[in-house]
């Protein structure tokens, strides 16, 4: 007599949860996603930063939205560094971490999307040069040194910075249910 209800239960969770499975698209790995971010992020924040964006166009698989334009994603500053004073270049590489599908967050893996700032060597030798030759002017081969090399440390290489609003690609490195 149990039977009986319990195979219409059981007949009744599946025909209600069909909807649900049939829905669901595997979204497959190098597919692209369009994310414009909605903060600032830049060569001077620390690996591990959570930042957040929104899919600028619709995710589509085989000819079915998956995901409309204004979605929101969130990603993590994967590694960054700030140009030294004297040498070296900004460095900021970034990755999506997770989409927010009917208001249900869900994992995803994507490549980094890497940028690099120009070197800051050159200005460094530069200002050295002009410090030198000031110095040398007014106080000698010793003071113009120490003039140029000071004047040289004084800058810093520009940091790489995506403000809010920065369209950028990345890609799906592993497939994804949504």
């Amino acid at each position: 007599m149990t039977k009986y209800p319990t195979t219409f239960t059981l007949s009744l969770i599946c025909a209600l949860l069909m909807p649900v499975c049939a829905r669901a698209a595997t979204v497959p790995a190098g597919t692209a996603l369009w994310v414009r971010t909605l903060d600032e992020v830049s060569s001077s924040d620390k690996a591990g930063r959570q930042f957040a964006g929104r899919l600028d166009s619709n995710l589509v698989v085989k000819g079915k939205r998956v995901a409309s334009a204004g979605t929101k994603v969130y990603g993590r500053v994967e590694s960054s560094r700030s140009a030294g004073r004297a040498f070296g270049k900004s460095e900021l590489s970034l990755s999506i971490t997770q989409i927010v599908v009917g208001g249900r967050p869900v994992a995803i893996t994507t490549g980094n999307y890497e940028e690099s700032g120009p070197r800051s060597g050159r200005k460094t030798v530069a200002r050295t040069a002009a410090g030198a030759a000031v110095g040398a002017a007014f106080g000698g081969a010793a003071a113009g040194a120490a003039i140029g090399a000071a004047t040289g440390l004084i800058g810093r290489g520009k940091s790489v910075v995506a403000p809010a609003g920065t369209l950028f690609e990345f890609r799906l490195t592993q497939p994804v249910s949504l």
